[in-house]
């Protein structure tokens, strides 16, 4: 007897954990739907996700923006729901503005018992907004009419291979702008349209075919106007129509995915107008061709090197075709507004120097305008050029990118010439602007990412972020990563990760010339057993500072990460 009280004993302590309650999920924001309102009208709004069940409120940043959870309900299971296919949560929000709040893109986080959600935008609009209608409207016939200009819509593509028709009028000789904002989006690189809505535009007319008197045929097609890798893929298109009548504008995803999370909006204004702007990045962007270069470029390095701020300024010469002659550090500025056209500035060295250059286009940039950069020396041969050559990751077949900047050792005194040109000699316009910065290199720290945004901690656990930042010019000195406002309970330290060995490129070429040394530091984020729970996320501000010759400089990075400490399960 004693024996089976043994093994029940026994069974029941194997049993009971196979009934503990599990900690509840992370919670993960897909879509909204829709994404967009009019400022000042309350509208309501579905977010789709997962570990949505248990949501007690929606996280925003400060301002007159309010968002509520009205209720929550749980994915039908029908529909053809496939195996692969995740089976949602739907939570129910209302969002209400003010009548003067700005336009834009504004995010929101949902909080659960699981933690804190990513974020996704909500965009709130001018314009009254309207919604598409329910079923399919890929016909002239289901066509959704186009209220009156200037109108947004809110829809979305539901199934792969779905378009939507939208049919509105137009004048003879009126211009018309059209915008379509992705509500799942897209970034402009290999592989990006896999994981979002990348939108395209068709502008259409009922003019009929031989075969056909009602076929629909194209006047417009626009993927997004200009493709640069990193960069949103949202799609906009300005027509100027040459007759009076009915038109359709089709919006599809440009590989023809489609789903659930495909939601976009819709804008039509009338005019020919520049793409909606969202705002510029906050990250110091050293390596991109819109950056601004000042003529104080020099103390804003200093700045992130802990060096003084006594440094030289840049005197601005404007170029021609014959050499123009500048004293360093300068910056060359004009236009090639003539295909074929060169222009020279001139400047003379004389000790060794570490130089650096820098090209900015202030109007069209690459791939429109893709401006060379070729420094002749004293004997007149090339000694570089702001061309990069490599060998592509994927095939390995020898290839060749512009660079916005450049720097080598200069160890022949004498006079050197700088010429700037376009890639081809066919094409010149009047916005091929320039702005190329010559100057002494001055080491400093370069880009600074930390990688994450929100952490969700349990009792007794760690988590890490990922501080990357470049050394430019080869900066030889420190940097501080220090975190401010941490929860109780939390402490954080700085350490090291784990970094696997890359193969040597296969044509490393001079990449010192381009690409500068990149590192990554770790802050470890760790909860106490005792750590009280958080009901709503806490902000905590890291930033870093650099430090050089013993000397720790101002804050040049910072980034704020929502931090919840969960429940214990």
């Amino acid at each position: 007897m004693l024996g089976l009280r043994l093994v029940l004993y026994l069974g029941a302590a194997l049993v009971v954990p196979a009934f503990a309650a599990a900690p509840p999920p992370e919670p993960k924001l897909l879509s909204i739907l829709p994404f967009c309102g009019q400022r000042g009208v309350p509208f309501t709004a579905t977010v789709r996700g997962t570990g949505l069940a248990a949501a007690s409120a929606v996280y925003l940043p400060p301002g007159p923006l309010k968002v509520s959870i009205e209720n929550i309900d749980r994915e039908p299971t029908a529909d053809g729901m496939g195996r692969n296919r995740v089976q949602a949560d739907l939570v129910r929000i209302r969002v209400e503005s003010p009548a003067n709040l700005e336009p834009g893109r504004y995010s929101i986080r949902l909080v659960t018992p699981g933690g804190v959600s990513n974020a996704l935008p909500l965009a709130i609009s001018e314009e009254p907004v309207s919604h598409e209608p329910e079923g399919k409207h890929e016909t002239p016939a289901t066509a959704t009419p186009v209220p009156t200009l200037p109108a947004v819509l809110a829809g979305r593509l539901f199934e792969r291979g779905e378009f939507d028709l939208y049919a509105f009028d137009a004048k003879a000789g009126e211009t018309l702008s059209f915008t379509a904002m992705s509500g799942l989006p897209s970034i402009g690189a290999p592989g990006g349209n896999a994981n979002g809505f990348d939108p395209s535009l068709t502008i259409l007319e009922p003019s009929g075919s031989w075969f056909d008197p009602s076929r629909l045929n194209r006047l417009a097609f626009n993927d997004e106007p200009l493709w640069v890798i990193g960069k949103g893929t949202d799609a906009h298109l300005s027509y100027k129509f040459s007759r009076t009548g009915r038109f359709f504008l089709r919006i599809e995803a440009f590989s023809g995915q489609g789903g659930r999370d495909y939601t976009y909006q819709l804008m039509f204004r009338r005019g020919e107008l520049p793409p909606p702007s969202i705002g510029p990045a906050s990250d110091w962007e050293e390596r991109t061709f819109t950056r601004r270069l000042s003529s104080n470029r020099l103390n804003e390095l200093a700045a992130r090197a802990a060096k003084s701020s006594n440094q030289p300024t840049a005197e601005t010469y404007r170029a021609a075709p014959e050499p123009v002659p500048v004293k360093l550090p300068a910056t060359v500025e004009g236009a090639l507004p003539e295909p074929g056209t060169v222009h020279r500035a001139r400047f003379r060295v004389e000790k060794p120097l570490d130089l650096a250059i820098e090209v900015e286009t202030p109007a069209a940039g690459p791939p429109v305008f893709n401006p060379i950069v070729r420094l002749l020396g004293p004997s007149g041969d090339e000694v570089a050029t702001n061309v990069m050559a490599g060998r592509g990751a994927c095939t390995g077949a020898l290839n060749k990118g512009l660079q916005a900047k450049a720097v080598l050792p200069l160890r022949d005194l004498g006079e050197y010439t700088v010429e700037i040109l376009d890639t081809t000699a066919d094409l010149g316009q009047p916005d091929f602007q320039y702005r190329v910065q010559l100057r002494p290199q001055l080491p400093h720290l370069g880009q600074i990412k930390v990688d994450a945004d929100a952490l969700n901690l349990r009792p007794g656990a760690a988590r890490t972020v990922r501080v990357n930042f470049d050394r430019e010019e080869d900066y030889r000195g420190a940097l501080a990563i220090f975190p401010e406002q941490v929860p109780p309970g939390v402490s954080v330290v700085t350490g090291a990760d784990f970094e696997p060995d890359k193969d040597p490129p296969m044509h490393p070429g001079k990449r010192e010339r381009y690409i500068p040394r990149s590192e990554r530091s770790v802050l470890v984020f760790t909860a106490a057993p005792d750590a009280p729970a958080l009901s709503y996320p806490q902000t905590v501000r890291v930033s870093v500072r650099p430090v050089s010759d013993g000397k720790a400089g101002d804050v040049i990075a910072s980034k704020e990460i929502l931090v919840m400490v969960l429940n214990k399960p």
